[in-house]
């Protein structure tokens, strides 16, 4: 079938649970007697990788990060979707500690550090030895480190162990501190991965992973703590690139299509199948959150979506009207149905901010243009959100590297070097553009950029802090210019009544 099922295969014992009565249930047998061979340690291994396949659900971190951004907006419908105003809440950037999604978020973080320290312990604690082992532990390491980088990209300073047999409460260490523990963890582990891409360790991390990592650290060093590393972060992009396995498609949709495994960009993925994800919160199910019931006509989706999420209208006019990345990502204008026939309806995709959030209103029904970015199959197969979208979602894909590598070049005053990238390059034209000059590649451009190629991929929240965008006005965001705090989420309320050692944020 596809190559991913390579991975779900050595996993799906302990994603779901074993229904086989014959087969060997691991829970209080001793590590000595389960880790034989590489295939059980990876499978033990498998738990932290299913802890990211919830990133994608209704509330969780990808929630989050998207309705904290300029691109994403989930404006109450004729009173639905108001929940209790916390999307509001998200995009205005006036956020309560107790913000549901703001735990949801914080929750998957540290479920899957908890996750990567109880491997990690069960696997140092076994004296059996075979070839693969210590490529794991390395795994485990790196995959840890993505989740405490998300964990200080979001919140700053944050509670911090390592150790799976500790007690007591974890302190609260420093955005920095963490960042160098980080920084040397990746580096001392890195050598241990994989170099290249295969069938093998797809849906893993990889080297190219690990530097991915650090890139993206390496770029928000100075307006995380005052320090530039841009000359960092341009030698680890450097590094990816010249790895040589990675390369721009020749067709943009390739990197979203059902079977996007195949993708030439993909470096390190969250593995989705619509018979081996489903289920509550390990599912893909954009097509359930996004579209209006009237779609399920175009696409043969036989369960009625929800009509959540849509395009932000100021986003939306970001892409120019050539720009094939409009039309491969979003749903707007007149709609048929799947044989092409006129639906007789329009997502208008440019709506006003006054029509918003609202309990007992809001905005019309077909208000918002619609995410289609990830296709979706038209085989009937698509049913509520506990049956998973079979797209891969893609965390570190290869144009984010060529644009992080444009980006640390252009801030070190290279934008003609930058200019004349020739991946950079197809990246413009293969969306129907043409590639920019240097007197154009300035970093406002650059960030809008960034924004159309990889919208709704998670990146866009932390772009906006990086920019210097993201307590401006736009839409239905006040400006929030003087409350520089903000930039910082407020640590969920639960989690802070449950730790004396942690202080909140300054000023929530």
């Amino acid at each position: 079938m596809k190559h991913k099922n390579i991975l779900l295969g050595l996993f799906i014992c302990l994603f779901y649970g074993c229904t086989d009565l014959g087969e060997t249930v691991y829970t209080g047998v001793s590590t000595n007697n389960f880790f034989r061979n590489e295939n059980e340690l990876i499978a033990n291994a498998g738990r932290a990788y299913t802890k990211m396949q919830g990133y994608n659900s209704e509330q969780s971190l990808w929630t989050l990060l998207l309705q904290a951004s300029d691109e994403c907006a989930v404006p109450a419908h004729g009173g639905a979707w108001y929940s209790n105003g916390r999307y509001e809440e998200i995009q205005t950037n006036k956020i309560p500690a107790t913000n549901k999604l703001l735990t949801k978020g914080w929750n998957w973080i540290f479920n899957g550090i908890a996750a990567c320290n109880e491997i990690i312990y069960e696997t140092e604690l076994s004296s059996i030895q075979f070839e693969g082992k210590n490529k794991i532990l390395a795994e485990m390491k790196i995959l840890r480190a993505f989740y405490y980088y998300e964990a200080i990209s979001c919140w700053g300073n944050v509670p911090f162990t390592i150790d799976y047999t500790a007690t007591g409460y974890p302190e609260q260490k420093s955005r920095e501190d963490i960042f160098n523990f980080l920084v040397q963890e990746i580096n001392d582990n890195v050598a241990a991965l994989d170099d290249e891409p295969s069938s093998a360790n797809y849906g893993r991390i990889t080297q190219a992973a690990a530097y991915c990592i650090l890139a993206k650290m390496y770029l928000n060093a100075e307006v995380w703590f005052g320090t530039s590393m841009y000359d960092k972060a341009e030698t680890i992009c450097k590094k990816i690139i010249d790895l040589g396995y990675y390369s721009i498609e020749d067709d943009y949709a390739t990197n979203f299509d059902i079977d996007n495994e195949k993708s030439k960009e993909n470096i390190f993925v969250i593995v989705y199948d619509r018979v081996n994800t489903s289920g509550d919160g390990n599912a893909f199910y954009l097509h359930t959150l996004t579209l209006e019931p009237a779609s399920q006509a175009t696409f043969n989706i036989p369960a009625e979506p929800w009509s959540g999420f849509l395009c932000q209208p100021d986003f939306f006019q970001t892409y120019d009207e050539k720009d094939i990345r409009r039309s491969e990502s979003w749903l707007y204008g007149e709609q048929v149905d799947i044989d092409g026939n006129s639906l007789n309806f329009t997502y208008n995709p440019i709506f006003d901010e006054t029509k918003y959030y609202n309990s007992n209103g809001g905005r019309g029904d077909y208000d918002g243009a619609r995410c289609w970015k990830w296709h979706y199959q038209t085989d009937g197969s698509l049913k509520e959100y506990t049956n998973s979208m079979d797209n891969d979602f893609t965390i570190f894909r290869y144009a984010d590297v060529v644009l992080m590598y444009v980006e640390a070049l252009v801030r070190q005053h290279r934008a003609e070097e930058a200019a004349l990238l020739p991946d950079f390059q197809k990246i413009r034209t293969r969306a129907g553009l043409k590639a920019y000059t240097s007197d154009q590649l300035t970093l406002d451009e650059l960030y809008s950029e960034r924004g159309r190629e990889l919208a709704w991929e998670g990146w866009r929240h932390e772009d906006m802090i990086r920019f210097n965008k993201y307590l401006k006005k736009y839409w239905a965001h006040p400006d929030l210019s003087g409350e520089i705090f903000r930039n910082l989420f407020p640590i969920p309320a639960d989690i802070l009544n449950a730790n004396p050692k942690l202080s909140q944020n300054p000023n929530y």
